[in-house]
Order: structure tokens, then sequence, then C-alpha cells
């Protein structure tokens, strides 16, 4: 395993604590909870919606980032039956988990912080997946977009970025829906304040000669091609 994460002092106290929550005992219970219930019922963008994204975009080389357990990349329809994995994450739990549930892949697992540049081949990867990620990183689309780039680099030309986000603004959102995102906002689990679909697009405009993005309820799903 690659490590290249800070050391806890450099660390933003937000994004360590947002990575706390992925306890071995929580993500035994996330592919249910949030997978199946959170993302369909409060957030209004089921998991099938995310299927899609994976079997329509991932490519023969591809990079999963922020993997949780490795629901997705476990049923994705890559276009070669032996796909080049590598999982990053700054999660060491979730990196064990879903290297081990991916286990017949073989996979190459990194432990990164995303606000840094990526300890990974440039140019080399078909494809690149942030599922449910953005939101848990504070900083707004100014300061976390920078992310974009760091992926766009390892991209070869061509290659594909996609993903989804919980987003706080500018999105249909019930009375329901808005509750439970403040009380993630409180508990720290979310650091998505002000996130809205301008931003979003602004920051992959900055990176990606084509991008796109659909908002479904709460949550942008986006791609964008590498130039």
């Amino acid at each position: 395993m690659t490590d290249t994460s800070p050391a806890p002092e450099r660390l933003d106290p937000r994004i360590a604590h947002a990575q706390e929550v992925y306890t071995r005992g929580k993500l035994a219970i996330y592919d249910k909870w949030v997978l199946g219930l959170f993302c369909s019922a409060v957030w209004k963008c089921p998991a099938h919606v995310m299927r899609k994204l994976y079997d329509t975009s991932a490519g023969r080389r591809h990079l999963d980032i922020g993997p949780g357990t490795g629901y997705f990349v476990d049923r994705c329809r890559f276009p070669v039956p032996d796909p080049e994995i590598t999982l990053l994450d700054l999660s060491e739990e979730c990196l064990q988990m879903s290297a081990d549930r991916l286990a017949r892949f073989e996979p190459q697992t990194c432990r990164a912080n995303l606000m840094e540049p990526l300890p990974l081949p440039r140019q080399h990867f078909d494809s690149a997946a942030m599922n449910l990620v953005f939101h848990t990183i504070p900083g707004g689309w100014e300061g976390k977009g920078v992310i974009l780039k760091h992926v766009a680099e390892t991209l070869r030309p061509g290659g594909v970025l996609f993903g989804t986000t919980v987003l706080a603004e500018g999105v249909p959102m019930s009375r329901f829906t808005h509750k439970l995102l403040l009380e993630q906002h409180r508990r720290g689990n979310f650091q998505n304040q002000g996130d809205d679909p301008q931003g979003l697009e602004r920051q992959l405009a900055r990176y990606f000669p084509e991008y796109e993005v659909r908002i479904r309820g709460a949550v942008a799903v986006f791609r964008a091609t590498a130039g």
C-alpha cells in the first residue's frame, strides 16, 4: 500500500473527524443504511443511479476514490474481465474492507490526502470515480476544487472522471431532507455548507474541457472528460 497521508497535526481536523466515522462496525452497515436507505429516501438519488454511472463510465485502468466498502466496484460491469483497480482513501478501514471485498481484482491501495497532489502516475487511468466523496470535504468549491486538478493529472487524455455528491444549496429539498442535512452538519459528517451545482460546474470547467452535471434529488451526478 502506498501511504502519503499527512501527520495528524497537519491534517484539517474536520477531515480527520469525517474519516473517524468509517469504523469497521459502521462500514458493516454502510451498504444497507447509506446506499440502501439514505440515498433513496433522504437524498432521493437511489444507488442504481450510481451503479449505472459506473457501468457506463469505468474503464480498464480504474481509480476509485473513496471506495467505501467496495460496493460499486464489486458490481461494476467493466469493459474487460481483468481491470486494473487502484483504491484511494484516507481511511485505512475503508481501504482494507474494500480491498478485501475486491480481492479477485488484486487491487492496489493508496492512502493519501486529496487536497495534496496524488502519489500516482500521471495520465495513467482510463477512469476515476468520486462517489459520495465531495460532501465530506470542507473548504467550499473554491477550496476543494483543487482536488479535480489532482485527479485530472492522473487521467489519460480522454479519460473520464465521474461521481456524485450531496449538495446543500440550489437543489430541491424537503423539510425532512433539510433537517437531516443539518444534522449531518452538526455531527461534522458532512462539510458541504454552501455547495451548489454552479460551484461544481465552475470547478469542473477549470480542469476538464468537457463535463456535465445532472441533478437527481439533492445529489449532483457528474461526468467529465480529461483533455
